[in-house]
């Protein structure tokens, strides 16, 4: 008597499988993407007139973002 396999056995544990990956993928990327955000963003201060404004930039990407005005505290 020969054996023959389980296709749907098989294909169910193929697509588990594939949805493991995926998820632990997903969750990588996530964890990496918040791990250089927390880890390379630096806050500078850039000055236009008479107007002072802080800015974060990163070592992946240099270019000022999320920049919001310095209000003076003067009393």
């Amino acid at each position: 008597m020969k054996w023959e396999p389980d296709w749907s056995d098989i294909a169910e544990n193929l697509v588990i499988g594939l949805m493991v990956v995926a998820a632990a993928a997903i969750f990588i990327v996530f964890c990496v993407c918040t791990w250089k955000d927390v880890t390379t963003e630096r806050t500078i201060i850039m000055r236009d007139g008479n107007q002072s404004y802080a800015c974060e930039i990163s070592d992946i990407s240099p270019t000022p973002s999320d920049c919001k005005p310095i209000e003076d505290t003067e009393e």
